[in-house]
């Protein structure tokens, strides 16, 4: 795994968005490329994605994304949350380490992340599963799931989902 400096995030995310202009998913691939090459971890390629997306650079190595997966706009996947901390130093209260929470992400294989979702540190998304725009991860989602709101929860199975949409087709 290579550490970005500074400048090598700076030129490829404006490389990125040059290249968004060239399409969404040319774009796509020079992300993987970069995420890849700075330690983000690939179970095959995803399908897409957006290089609106926020993926937290505490440590790319941290992010877990399958094959197939499309991550949409907007989307932000943490993997870090240092809230109790601020909170503690308002009450004049330092530790040392800080009061904070690191922990690594992982998004299943073929699953959809809708836009403007949030990804929680720690979150585990099974395969297969839709999480709805606007959602906020945190947890495990078991595979199949279809999951939206915040908080979120289960509203449904793709697999239901996938029969409904073949059979209203063939109708």
């Amino acid at each position: 795994m290579t550490k970005p400096s500074k400048i090598e995030r700076a030129l490829l995310f404006s490389f990125i968005r040059l290249s968004a202009l060239l399409g969404a998913h040319t774009a796509s691939n020079a992300m993987i490329f970069a995420f890849r090459r700075w330690g983000m971890k690939f179970d095959g390629t995803p399908r897409y994605l957006s290089w609106r997306t926020n993926f937290d650079g505490t440590d790319y190595g941290l992010i877990e994304i399958g094959e197939g997966t499309t991550v949409s706009s907007f989307c932000r996947i943490l993997t870090h949350d240092w809230a109790a901390d601020t909170i503690a130093r308002g009450m004049d209260m330092h530790f040392t380490p800080p009061l904070g929470r690191v922990a690594g992400v992982k998004i299943g294989k073929f699953s959809f992340i809708g836009t403007n979702s949030v990804v929680m540190p720690g979150a585990k998304v099974g395969n297969f599963c839709i999480v709805g725009a606007g959602s906020v991860v945190r947890g495990t989602i078991p595979d199949y799931a279809i999951y939206t709101g915040s908080p979120g929860k289960i509203v449904g199975d793709t697999r239901d989902l996938v029969k409904r949409v073949t059979d209203a087709r063939t109708a």
